[in-house]
């Protein structure tokens, strides 16, 4: 699993060459999102097949956490080979891009 910084996450979603996958929970996406494809975390095991193996997926969550198990799910169980992590999740990305954003 590779972990990915909030400035190459943002060029690959740019450029078209990355997925963002949101697992944070509904009431965490009505705080602050970034966009992407939601499936909350709980979600992913019944979800995971409908996903194309093929293409480049960033895992998202507040700080990283919870991305890592979901990261490590999508690679052994369901063989994704393409498969990072927002490093510092939502809370990094609002640290780098809106410094004066509060967090929850």
């Amino acid at each position: 699993m590779n972990r990915i910084t909030s400035e190459a996450c943002k060029q690959l979603i740019q450029n078209n060459e990355a997925e963002l996958i949101d697992i944070r929970e509904p009431w965490e996406v009505e705080i602050c999102s970034i966009g992407g494809t939601r499936i909350p975390m709980h979600r992913v095991p019944e979800l995971a097949e409908t996903l194309d193996k093929s293409k480049q997926y960033i895992i998202l969550c507040k700080t990283g956490r919870r991305a890592e198990s979901v990261a490590n799910l999508l690679e052994c169980r369901y063989a994704f080979q393409h498969i990072a992590i927002l490093e510092g999740g939502i809370t990094g990305w609002y640290e780098t891009f809106e410094p004066h954003y509060e967090m929850y």
